[in-house]
């Protein structure tokens, strides 16, 4: 049978996919990738984390449906968690309805039709259990998730009901296993990945810089990146690892969510914009280049100009490296669905665009201070001669030479409007 494999959202997602796939090839099934027509079943891995990515998981179902009529949908993923009736998923057009549980036993359930998911799955969850082998979508890079579950309270995130406040880590012992064989495979960068990555270990008596100083030591040609951490989680400790330990790239996407101080109280967050610009700035003590990525909403109730243009100005005093806007969604059950001084869709739209503007031409200036220097770049392709990959600094590289799935040394010539120009040093450059 022929199976494809969709995934919206987050890395974590991305990961889940993975484990669906490597399940599935290992049980003898064809396993396609993307909207593959000749798929006889389909698999979509949904996200929910914004109103806007419930529209695209409807969208997809419905393109599915009409590139395939024959073929089977199965809707799994974050998306599910969030109640719905039966008439819902009927009228969407979906065969089978699996949670975030479920869908880790696929076998199971693949040949079946209806809806079996838990609402308080995570209850019984044990993520020990998952362990990919080899990235399969990925040629060059592999995620590990190591942590799910998160038991902050943002008011306007419906994910922590949905993935549930228990935090669950992944033994460090089967975290060195899991990417001792993806470094086998030659999977030369390893992304470590969570639900709230900071928190990895709150239930096993560790933490996340004991984590990395232990997959630090692993032998083979690999480098280690973080997913995304929160502030708060940004530890004197863990950012002594970052600077001491070579095979962690210097880049971390912390979300930031505003830069304005009263709206980070509203979103119930626990940091202000002082304490964020004091974590970039230990980082930025032993690497004035180290890169940040965030993310940063519009439009959250109540936000006035004023506060807006506070997170206009935390943008360039950070100086990201890249920043990803979105605008405020009200979520279902969610303290900030009920918060007065909702702000209007065409403010919330206008604001993203000139966030999105200013934030472009942050990374632009961020990226001109590298011209001169010499970064390594992981390959992920070659086209018409032109290979292009990621530096440990997260920027995108175009350049004349390099192998697919091959560390390339290089020196950063110019900027483009994504990412820079590089001309090759040395081909091969190893971490080892």
């Amino acid at each position: 049978m022929r199976v494809s494999v969709i995934t919206h959202g987050c890395k974590i997602n991305q990961y889940e996919s993975e484990l669906m796939i490597e399940i599935l090839e290992n049980a003898g099934y064809v396993v396609l990738y993307g909207e593959d027509r000749g798929a006889e079943v389909y698999i979509l891995n949904s996200c929910a984390v914004t109103s806007e990515a419930e529209r695209k998981v409807r969208q997809t179902i419905r393109h599915l449906r009409k590139l395939n009529p024959d073929a089977k949908i199965i809707l799994t993923g974050c998306y599910v968690q969030i109640p719905r009736t039966a008439e819902e998923y009927k009228n969407l057009g979906v065969d089978l309805v699996l949670g975030n549980l479920e869908k880790k036993r696929i076998l199971s359930f693949i040949n079946k039709v209806g809806g079996y998911f838990n609402s308080r799955y995570w209850e019984e969850d044990d993520i020990s259990f998952e362990i990919v082998e080899n990235s399969v979508t990925e040629r060059s890079r592999a995620f590990v998730k190591v942590e799910d579950g998160c038991n902050n309270g943002c008011t306007y995130c419906v994910i922590r009901s949905l993935r549930g406040t228990k935090i669950r880590s992944k033994p460090l012992e089967v975290v060195v296993k899991e990417i001792e064989k993806l470094v086998r495979k030659k999977h030369r960068e390893i992304v470590i990945t969570g639900l709230n990555l900071g928190k990895y270990g709150a239930d096993l008596g560790l933490n996340l810089a004991q984590l990395l100083r232990t997959i630090a030591k692993i032998e083979g040609d690999f480098r280690i990146r973080l997913s995304s951490i929160n502030p708060e989680d940004l530890t004197d400790e863990l950012i002594e690892v970052i600077a001491q330990e070579e095979r962690i790239c210097n880049h971390l996407h912390i979300p930031a969510q505003s830069g304005s101080t009263s709206v980070l109280r509203r979103m119930g967050r626990n940091y202000t914009a002082d304490d964020f610009i004091s974590r970039v700035l230990k980082l930025r003590e032993f690497d004035p280049l180290f890169s940040i990525t965030t993310d940063i909403m519009v439009g959250f109730p109540a936000e006035t100009d004023e506060e807006f243009k506070e997170t206009l100005d935390f943008v360039k005093t950070v100086g990201f490296s890249k920043v990803h806007t979105f605008r405020y969604s009200q979520r279902p059950n969610t303290p900030a669905a009920r918060f007065e001084n909702q702000i209007p869709g065409n403010v919330k739209k206008e604001r993203a665009e000139i966030l999105i503007k200013h934030a472009d031409n942050v990374a632009y200036e961020y990226r001109k201070k590298l011209v001169g220097k010499t970064t390594i770049v992981l390959v992920e392709g070659v086209q018409n001669g032109i290979a292009y990959g990621y530096d440990e600094y997260y920027l995108l590289h175009e350049s004349s030479g390099g192998v697919t799935g091959e560390f390339s040394k290089v020196k950063i010539c110019s900027v483009t409007n994504e990412g820079v120009v590089s001309k090759v040093v040395q081909k091969y450059a190893s971490n080892e």
